[in-house]
């Protein structure tokens, strides 16, 4: 499970998500459909899906829970 992710836009933006930040309940990488979805808790209104394409992604540094513990992990385009 991602706790923590990084991402450099190629158009040189940087967004930062942390699980439990701002109302961030998950973040994936779903390599195969090419995207970073991160999902924010449900509010009035809703439920708010964040979608980034992963051919606008330059950097994608993200920490992962396994066991108890925390590993970081570092993708480059």
């Amino acid at each position: 499970m991602i706790e923590k992710l990084e991402v450099s836009l190629i158009n040189e933006n940087v967004h930062n998500f942390k699980k439990g930040e701002f109302g961030v309940e998950k973040i994936e990488i779903d390599e195969d459909r090419g995207l970073i979805e991160v999902t924010y808790g449900a509010k009035e209104d809703g439920i708010k899906h964040v979608i980034i394409p992963l051919q606008n992604i330059e950097k994608c540094d993200y920490m992962e829970k396994v066991g108890g513990k925390v590993e970081s992990e570092v993708e480059k385009k």
